[in-house]
């Protein structure tokens, strides 16, 4: 269930974290914040591997630029590398604050609600441009976005769209670095997790349990990436602010 949950929300600009924190509190897992956070990167790992999947072919132009005239893919590789370090940075710096401090009812639902200001303030923005025709600065703006997108709650494919299409890019070309942007921060993510898995700091459940939730999440991503990029081509990202305030007020008063 986590992994379906996972495969879904990853993409649809919902918070994925947001809601496996709502599931694992429904639930009343008894694991500590840190190994559950732990998990949870590992069922990123199934959503990298759909990534990695879907965006097969991107993924080889944009790394056989690096030895062809492909000028376009070369830039677009290089603010991709750009636009993870400030993710990657907060991740190492923030990793145990995140775990122990925002991964409350509370919390999440107030994300919610500035998830949800954030996409029908990115969808009000002209767009025209594509990725590689932004400034660095603004391709560092957009990694930025990423970056609070670790908190629960604060979604990153809407943070992360949104800050693409305030900086008056195509909702699609938005949709596309957002997705392959988030290889890279997986990446290094799940591999944070198996360091800390292999140094005894977390433990996880057995691997047949680690197994199926990784496969249900790789399956579950593949279909969300493809109904998104479907999606975006007709239709605003704001209708999914409709859910995320529902959900928030819904959480808000659970806590009364």
């Amino acid at each position: 269930m986590l992994g379906l949950l996972q495969g879904i929300t990853e993409f649809l600009p919902v918070s994925s974290s947001g809601h496996l924190v709502l599931a694992e509190s429904v639930f009343r897992f008894s694991i500590d914040p840190l190994s559950m956070q732990s998990f949870n990167v590992l069922l990123h790992a199934g959503t990298l591997l759909a990534l990695l999947f879907c965006y097969r072919d991107r993924w080889y132009r944009l790394l056989l630029s690096l030895f062809t005239n492909d000028t376009a893919h070369r830039r677009l590789l290089f603010f991709l590398i750009l636009a993870t370090i400030p993710g990657a940075v907060a991740g190492v710096l923030f990793e145990d604050v995140i775990a122990n401090e925002f991964s409350t009812r509370t919390s999440v639902a107030v994300a919610f609600l500035v998830t949800a200001a954030v996409l029908v303030v990115g969808e009000r923005a002209e767009q025209h441009r594509r990725m590689e025709h932004l400034s660095v600065g603004k391709v560092l703006l957009v990694g930025l976005a990423q970056a609070f997108a670790l908190l629960p709650g604060l979604s990153r494919s809407g943070l992360t769209i949104s800050a693409a299409r305030i900086m008056q890019t195509d909702r699609s070309e938005a949709l596309d670095f957002s997705f392959l942007m988030a290889v890279p921060i997986i990446a290094g993510a799940s591999a944070m997790a198996l360091r800390s898995l292999v140094t005894g700091t977390i433990s996880l459940p057995s691997s047949s349990v680690v197994g199926i939730g990784f496969f249900s999440s790789f399956v579950a991503s593949v279909l969300a990436i493809r109904f998104l990029r479907a999606f975006v081509v007709r239709h605003s990202l704001a209708w999914f602010s409709l859910y995320l305030v529902t959900a928030s007020m819904l959480l808000l008063l659970l806590d009364l």
